[in-house]
């Protein structure tokens, strides 16, 4: 049976007019029965009766067999209670007729009613909405039933009762009245029940008991004697009640047998789907696996814990490993120590939710070399699985170094000849080979100027390799921005004064400094100069402006040119970006400078952009981090100044370094070779070491290393002075050794005077304090070793750590990573912004942040794109900020 939430208002409304129409007609029948002078027999009265057997047997049957399909307690008391009636309507049909002679009144048919009635009272429910469920007990109903209709056997067959008529009253049998009251109060609960309104059986139960209570009501009350046609009207209703009931059971059965054919119909459309779902399912693993099989890439599933569960056969052509043997360890067993950090960021990427990204990380190979990987991998989250495409990038590699170390040594062997070219036409043109006639001052002219153009675009060209290969080196130191603009406008006045254009340096910030390599950031000032005098008119001026912004500080570049085609604007700071109309052709220029800018200013954590007005202005700019004034020191006595020791071969070069430090105030000491400054630093203490890596009797970065393992000169700050200072600092990975810089011969001064003074200054001291909020411990102790003897780092492995450390103890600054077990690093920024002072933050983490972040900490550094020197001087950084405060 269904229900229906929203009951049919037409359909309730029949059903209505059907019970009203059920009372109105036995009313109106019962009147005329009553004045009928027909008089039965037994034997119509047992016809009657054997009707009303079969019936309620079937009733019975029905209601049971109904039961137990659907378990109902509506339904186990009908049943029973019609097995009763059964019997009880059996007995008064033999009793009524001549088979049997008695001489009692005919009270058994008041038996079955009763009995009846009361049943169906019981049966009916007693609040609305009451579940459907069987909560009776099957056989105690029984064991009811049976005690009740044997009762009521035994009661009307063997006790003496008066007689049923009474003729002196309108009503000749009242007794009838009783069952009637019971069925009227069943039909009322039926009635608040109200389930009739949806359920076919609920209404045909709710008619027969209505046909039974007008039998009992309209009929058998106003019956004189047995058998007249009042009494004939009672023995119909109560037939045509039973009737009412089985009519509403089968259709019940009807409704169950339908409803049960579409289901069955429904569910074999749904297997049938199924199927074809399963069987296309099946087809594509089944394409899946042939591809995963035949591709060439790698393909690979790995849990979250790091092992493989599913490998193709390309891994074993490139790495010799069987795909049992990869399976059966953890993947960071293959990969190469020095990317652990790396794909460890990564993996910790994609378990919180990050989209597919690109890496390249190293794997051994069974034979027990490494090879280059690229990967592409995404996370099923839900599934605890990640996803990965990996690529043998080796070949492709190699390739790569190929063409730049062939475009290096072009590059350089083209160099040598243009230096001569360039001076040899330049002597020419001053006069040494006698004075020129004006034809061939004119064409030596255009070939030095195009020989420039050569130079510069050899330049061009390495710098670009530099930045691809991420060799271009950076030595980097707090340089004040005014002489670096006013010498790079010198630097290019001449260039200018061809070109008919003006230089002005219209507007300075006094005294800013930023964190920067001067070399580096005055190419870029050369770029975005020579490019505004290009595009200029003759006659024209480029705009020179520095100004300081919120914490930063923005170097401007204006031109009054014809602006910036919108066409080439998205690309303008793209490799080999230029406009092709034949007046920006005819400027020259090998399109490669604002790309090399760009990498420039990013590697100084800085912004490059434009703004352009076509044929009014364009302006590139640059924004740079403002780095704090150097705070002066008083020089100290001649007894205490600091004493430096060289260590150099070259004597001519060791006298010279000797002179300069003992002008900034430092005594100095000379050893010639490695043995001797062993000899020198067992015997002395020093507050620092310039070093050549080129030594007669020992390799300058092996002496490094084995300073590091004494006690003694562990914490030495070392400066490097060699013509090897980019390839020692490739070799020791920068900083993480404790050198202070490496500065490549011939000597540049000013920088040698800046690193001398780093690191005479030094570590803070023992009570210099750094909490390094990270929950990798690797990394941790990584961190820990390369600030080693600038400050003492403690660690905290994940937020509730960190918060509780931060609420009992001072720290000078905290390294912080974002991705945290328990959230994120950032949840820590306002309880740290609210101390005072503030704790400086460096944010430290494998996830970008944008400006409105960045803008709240000291620094921010990207892990696998930070080297350990550049990490270590944004530490220092941010401890002489701090202490500046």
């Amino acid at each position: 049976m269904t229900i229906k939430p929203n009951p049919d208002s037409g359909l309730v409304a029949r059903r209505v007019i059907a019970y009203g129409a059920v009372v109105l007609g036995c009313l109106a029948l019962a009147p005329w029965a009553d004045r009928l002078d027909w008089i039965g027999n037994a034997y119509i009265h047992s016809l009657h009766e054997m009707a009303a057997v079969m019936l309620a047997l079937g009733v019975a049957v029905i209601s049971l067999v109904r039961f137990h399909s659907r378990k109902s307690d509506t339904y186990l008391l009908i049943g029973a209670a019609f097995l009763g009636v059964a019997f009880l309507d059996g007995y008064h049909a033999v009793q009524a007729s001549d088979l049997v002679a008695t001489t009692g009144p005919p009270w058994s048919w008041l038996a079955s009613r009763l009995y009846l009635a009361v049943f169906l009272w019981w049966s009916a429910p007693t609040r609305r909405w009451v579940p459907d469920e069987a909560r009776l007990d099957e056989r105690r109903v029984y064991l009811l039933v049976g005690a009740v209709t044997l009762a009521c056997f035994a009661f009307f067959t063997f006790t003496p009762l008066p007689s049923a008529y009474l003729p002196e009253l309108v009503l000749h049998r009242p007794a009838e009245l009783l069952p009637a009251l019971f069925f009227l109060l069943a039909f009322v609960r039926h009635l608040r029940w109200g389930r009739w309104r949806q359920w076919t059986f609920e209404h045909w139960l709710m008619l027969s008991l209505l046909v039974g209570l007008m039998g009992q009501v309209a009929f058998m009350p106003l019956s004189a004697r047995p058998f007249d046609a009042s009494a004939e009207s009672g023995h119909l209703a109560k037939n045509l009640s039973y009737l009412c009931v089985l009519a509403g059971l089968l259709g019940s059965m009807y409704s169950l047998f339908r409803q049960a054919d579409e289901s069955a119909a429904t569910l074999a459309r749904v297997n049938a789907k199924l199927q074809a779902e399963i069987d296309e399912r099946t087809h594509a693993e089944a394409e899946r696996d042939r591809f995963f099989d035949i591709s060439q890439e790698m393909l690979c599933i790995a849990g979250l814990d790091g092992y493989f569960r599913q490998l193709n056969p390309a891994w074993e052509k490139v790495l010799g490993w069987t795909i049992e043997e990869m399976k059966s360890r953890s993947s960071l067993e293959l990969i190469h120590p020095d990317d652990w950090a790396l794909t460890k960021a990564e993996g910790q990427r994609l378990r919180l939710g990050g989209g597919s990204r690109s890496f390249e990380n190293r794997y051994r190979t069974k034979a027990g070399d490494y090879r280059w990987l690229s990967w592409r991998a995404v996370a099923s989250l839900d599934r605890g699985l990640i996803f990965a495409i990996a690529r043998d990038v080796e070949e492709e590699k190699r390739v790569a170094q190929l063409k730049n170390d062939f475009v290096s040594v072009v590059s350089h062997e083209l160099r040598t000849p243009l230096t001569s070219i360039r001076g040899s036409l330049g002597l020419i043109a001053g006069g040494v080979a006698g004075e020129l006639p004006e034809k061939a001052r004119s064409l030596v002219e255009i070939a030095a100027k195009n020989c420039e153009r050569l130079v510069r675009l050899i330049n061009d060209i390495l710098d670009v390799e530099k930045v691809e290969s991420g060799k271009m080196g950076f030595h980097l130191a707090a340089i004040e921005l005014t002489p670096l603009i006013e010498r790079a406008v010198e630097d290019n006045r001449a260039y200018a004064e061809g070109y008919g254009v003006e230089l002005r340096i219209r507007a300075t910030a006094a005294g800013a400094r930023v964190w920067g390599d001067p070399d580096r950031l005055l190419q870029v000032m050369t770029n975005l100069i020579s490019n505004a005098v290009k595009f200029s008119p003759r006659g024209g001026a480029v705009e020179i402006v520095t100004e300081r912004g919120m914490g930063d500080v923005r170097i401007s570049v204006t031109d009054h040119g014809r602006g910036i085609p919108p066409d080439l604007r998205p690309r303008i700071f793209e490799k080999f970006a230029q406009a092709d109309s034949s007046s920006t052709r005819e400027k020259g220029g090998t399109g490669l400078g604002l790309s090399i800018s760009r990498a420039i200013i990013e590697r100084h954590h800085g912004r490059i952009g434009f703004t352009s007005e076509p044929g009014v202005a364009t302006t590139f700019f640059c924004d740079l981090t403002e780095w704090g004034a150097v705070m002066d020191g008083a020089v100290p006595e001649a007894g205490d100044r600091p004493r430096i020791l060289v260590c150099e071969d070259d004597r001519d070069v060791a006298r010279l370094l000797g002179l300069m430090l003992e002008r900034e105030g430092y005594q100095t000491d000379v050893a010639h070779d490695a043995t001797e400054a062993r000899r020198l630093l067992r015997e002395r203490s020093y507050a620092a070491l310039t070093l050549d890596l080129v030594l007669p009797d020992q390799d300058g970065v092996t002496l490094i290393r084995e300073l590091r393992r004494e006690e003694a000169t562990s914490r030495l700050p070392i400066v490097v002075v060699s013509v090897r200072a980019e390839e020692g600092a490739a070799e020791l990975n920068g900083g993480a050794l404790g050198v202070v810089d490496w500065l490549v011969k011939p000597i540049d001064e000013d920088r040698l005077m800046a690193a001398v003074e780093r690191a005479v200054q030094g570590p803070f001291s023992d009570r210099t304090r750094i909490l390094h909020v990270e929950d990798d411990p690797d990394l941790q102790r990584v961190v820990a070793a390369i600030v080693d003897g600038d400050a003492r780092v403690e660690q905290a492995l994940n937020l509730a750590e960190a918060r509780e450390r931060l609420a009992r103890e001072r720290f000078d600054l905290v390294i912080l990573d974002l991705a945290l077990p328990d959230g994120s690093g950032l949840e820590l920024l306002p309880s740290l912004g609210s101390l005072d002072p503030p704790t400086p933050v460096l944010i430290f983490s494998a996830h970008e942040v944008d400006k409105a972040v960045a803008g709240r900490v000291a620094a921010v550094l990207v892990k696998s794109q930070t080297s350990n020197r550049e990490l270590l001087e944004r530490i220092r950084l941010a401890l002489k900020g701090a202490s500046s405060r």
